[in-house]
């Protein structure tokens, strides 16, 4: 039963392994730059499933201490990049809107 619990673990890693390549190849390709960070969001949740499932294959509990981490670690860099972007666009809203008036 141990075999058939390792091929699984092995399956569902490579599977999150094309999960993580196919959002790369959306955070790189965009074409918004919403689509951008859904991507890096992407990637930072798979990642953080990688690296529980690596601890359930490993039987090494403390990795599922360092994906807790990995996870917060990742909302934080999201919410960055989003409020770096709405800062970012704010002063061109204001502008169009004097341009307008």
């Amino acid at each position: 039963m141990e075999n058939a619990y390792r091929i699984l673990y092995l399956c569902i890693l490579f599977g999150l392994g094309i999960g993580i390549l196919f959002s790369l190849i959306r955070a790189i390709r965009g074409p918004r730059v919403a689509d951008r960070v859904m991507g890096i969001n992407m990637i930072g949740t798979l990642s953080l499933l990688a690296i529980a499932v690596i601890a359930l294959y490993g039987k090494e509990s403390w990795l599922l201490d360092v994906s807790l981490i990995y996870g917060m670690i990742s909302f934080l860099a999201v919410a960055v990049l989003a409020m770096t972007r709405i800062n970012r666009k704010q002063p061109q809203e204001a502008e169009t809107e004097e341009h307008y008036e």
